[in-house]
């Protein structure tokens, strides 16, 4: 009788800390915070010359280290910035915009050949990639991102031209999704205009 006692006890125990786990887990799961990830994607257009410059070497964009992280920043105030909770990047922008730097030029075929992160290949033309601001700026009851990118092209070691764009672009909604729209327009205006003007050199 003592026996059948404690397995009963034993049972009701087990059976406690099984629905209790069972809340828990369910609670722990209703508190997970689902996290949105955004890409930094732009396309450039094909440029129709005859004449093809030589091999270009892309190299690596050298991005202000505050913004190269996965960490999607905005600002409501001057010299207060703040990052996005529940929306983030889904990689370094450095490797995102490096990507498509060399997905760009190939497209606009100005270049016989673009060579990214092997610098030991010949090459005549190199460019240099600066990336200043990349963040989404909250004004009144509008937002805007906010992009200073500057190009720097250059030919047997010496800079031939220099590019720079100062972005600050109306953004279609006032939430990360419209920032991350607006700063691919940005990234894409520049882009191109950059690759127009190389091919004229």
């Amino acid at each position: 009788m003592k026996q059948n006692k404690i397995i009963f006890t034993f049972k009701n125990t087990l059976l406690v800390f099984i629905i209790c786990s069972f809340f828990v887990g369910c609670n722990l799961k209703q508190n997970s915070i689902d996290i949105n990830h955004y890409a930094i994607l732009f396309k450039a257009k094909e440029l129709n010359e005859n004449k093809k410059l030589n091999n270009i070497f892309i190299e690596e964009p050298n991005i202000n280290r505050s913004f190269n992280s996965n960490s999607i920043f905005y600002t409501t105030k001057p010299f207060l910035f703040e990052e996005y909770a529940k929306n983030k990047w889904i990689n370094l922008p450095s490797s995102m915009i490096y990507n498509q730097l060399i997905d760009s030029f190939n497209t606009s075929k100005i270049f016989a050949n673009v060579i990214s992160r092997d610098s030991k290949i010949e090459h005549r033309y190199r460019l240099k990639s600066e990336i200043i601001k990349l963040y989404h700026s909250f004004e009144e009851d509008k937002s805007y991102a906010i992009l200073k990118v500057k190009f720097d092209l250059i030919e047997d070691k010496k800079i031939i031209k220099s590019f720079t764009y100062d972005k600050k672009i109306l953004s279609n909604s006032n939430n990360p999704y419209g920032f991350v729209e607006s700063i691919n327009k940005g990234f894409e205006e520049s882009i191109n205009d950059l690759l127009f003007n190389i091919s004229k050199i």
